[in-house]
């Protein structure tokens, strides 16, 4: 059985693959339909932000955790 992983504010996530990067979730957002959104800042330069669906950051051939919060 899959063990269910929160997302929360603080916590640092390694973008797996080439361009990587280091990304801090920042807020977490529902959206109209339910859905949870992570807004992310990346650790080496602040001002660059993206938003993601939670379970894509819990992909983990996409992500994996850094840091806990």
């Amino acid at each position: 059985m899959r063990r269910k992983r929160e997302v929360v504010e603080g916590q640092v996530y390694r973008k797996l693959g080439p361009s990587g990067g280091f990304w801090e979730v920042i807020a977490i957002r529902k959206d109209g339909m339910g859905t949870q959104h992570a807004q992310l800042k990346r650790a080496d330069d602040p001002k660059t932000l993206k938003t993601l669906s939670v379970s894509a950051l819990l992909d983990t051939q996409q992500f994996e955790i850094v840091t806990e919060s």
